[in-house]
């Protein structure tokens, strides 16, 4: 039994995120989560359709609370699950029926790893710069690097969720490397306009 927290989001295990919680039920059940150190779980819902494949988090820290009851708080995405019913419960949040949703076992594909690591590397150094945030050999070398790079991969919401319901880490990394190398010259080429538009020249039109 697992209470549910659906949003226009997608949560990754190991992922932290900042919410905003406003409404008075998921503000019950955040501060049931605080108090009691339990987790919650967040799927998926746009259009009305909730996907079934969610991942439970944790209240990392409530960043800032406020008068009337809305709070701050930070997630990390803890492990995934397929909800299987809605309970009949008296509680003002929904609370649901989860089984466990894990990978099968295999090793990592260390070569198509650190492929997808090089291609990441080049999006976060076009987009932040130095200091952005890379992956290092370390991190590649993590039993799931992919859910270290998805986050900051460029992937649509109904990407992320497909990701999230890939059922091994090298079919993840798959995803990425093929949703990488379409992005890569993409990302290059608005970087060369931008450069042109910046270094062009031309003075901005006068007000007429």
């Amino acid at each position: 039994m697992l209470g549910l927290f659906p949003l226009n989001l997608v949560v990754f295990p190991g992922v932290r995120l900042a919410l905003h919680i406003f409404e008075p039920r998921y503000r019950t059940l955040i501060g049931q989560c605080v108090e009691s150190g339990m987790e919650f779980g967040i799927n998926l819902v746009e259009q009305g359709h909730l996907h079934p494949v969610g991942c439970t988090a944790r209240v990392v820290e409530v960043t800032q609370t406020y008068a009337d009851g809305r709070m701050d708080i930070i997630i990390e995405g803890t492990r995934r699950y397929r909800l299987l019913a809605i309970r009949d419960d008296e509680r003002p949040y929904a609370v649901g029926d989860v089984e466990a949703y894990d990978d099968y076992e295999g090793p990592v594909d260390t070569m198509l790893a650190g492929r997808c690591g090089e291609l990441y590397n080049q999006i976060v150094d076009l987009v932040y710069g130095e200091g952005g945030p890379r992956m290092t050999p370390t991190m590649l070398a993590a039993d799931t690097p992919s859910w270290l790079m998805a986050p900051k991969s460029g992937l649509s919401l109904d990407q992320k969720q497909k990701f999230l319901e890939i059922l091994s880490e090298n079919g993840r990394l798959e995803f990425l490397f093929e949703h990488l190398s379409e992005i890569v010259p993409t990302v290059r080429q608005a970087e060369a306009v931008q450069r042109i538009v910046q270094g062009d020249g031309y003075l901005p039109p006068n007000d007429v």
